[in-house]
């Protein structure tokens, strides 16, 4: 009988690897995890799915989905965390604000402005969110030996718990002049959880648009190729996915060469 079933994942003891994958959208866990070797379904309860896989070279991962938004991923790699995850890698997606991040590059955020409350959990707003460096590199060396070094970036990422933000309060022009490479939802908490809590985690996100004219928005038919369904998107997310098995399996490997010195 499995024990410390966690109440909002429905995961316990025994079903959570020390290296985690999340994702906002639900519907990507089992995308992730097909790209990878054996999936299977661990658990799947009040919109939170978690797989079980592992990466070509054998390194077992937990996959799960943490919805939209800041709240729902503290429930999410809180619940991991409990368990054993011990590094949290956010495999997602974001809109461009640097005019050269453009649909379907990459992004591999260093750092992240903590324009969301829930992080206010772990640290006062001074504390910063910075991606741990050893993960954040290699995801950045994986992806950018898969994509053209034009879609590949690295920078100052903007959270944001707000999606639809009103005109009156945007402050899109004060970080591009300040050099915000993309916005998202999530990463700022995750790095803040990850450091307070003697974690590691970093984020890759695959673009989806750009907040200077070519936002993901209203599409006028489901098949149109543009919003998830535009090629370059799908095939940033294809390439983020092996990018951060290659990075998993390079730097596991590494540690457990220098353990065995």
């Amino acid at each position: 009988m499995r024990r410390r079933i966690q109440p909002h994942l429905r995961v316990g003891e025994g079903d959570v690897e020390e290296i985690a994958i999340i994702t906002g959208n639900p519907d990507r866990v089992p995308v992730i995890a097909q790209h990878l070797r054996d999936p299977e379904r661990v658990a799947q309860y009040r919109g939170f799915v978690t797989y079980r896989a592992y990466t070509p070279g054998g390194v077992a991962v937990t996959i799960s989905g943490t919805g939209i938004g800041t709240p729902s991923t503290h429930i999410c790699i809180e619940e991991l965390a409990r368990l054993g995850a011990r590094t949290i890698i956010r495999l997602g997606s974001c809109g461009g604000i640097d005019l050269s991040v453009r649909t379907g590059d990459v992004v591999v955020p260093t750092g992240c402005i903590r324009d969301e409350r829930t992080s206010l959990n772990y640290a006062p707003i001074e504390y910063p969110a910075v991606a741990t460096p050893s993960w954040q590199q290699e995801l950045y060396r994986a992806i950018s030996e898969m994509l053209p070094a034009e879609r590949v970036h690295k920078g100052i990422c903007w959270t944001s718990d707000v999606y639809y933000v009103s005109p009156e309060s945007n402050p899109l022009d004060l970080w591009t002049r300040l050099g915000v490479k993309c916005v998202e939802m999530e990463s700022s908490l995750l790095y803040v959880f990850a450091s307070t809590r003697g974690l590691e985690a970093a984020s890759i996100l695959a673009v989806d648009g750009n907040l200077h004219g070519e936002q993901k928005g209203e599409q006028s038919d489901e098949t149109e190729k543009t919003g998830e369904q535009h090629p370059l998107l799908i095939e940033a997310v294809e390439k983020s996915i092996d990018a951060t098995a290659v990075a998993i399996e390079r730097l596991v490997g590494r540690r457990e060469q220098m353990n065995g010195l």
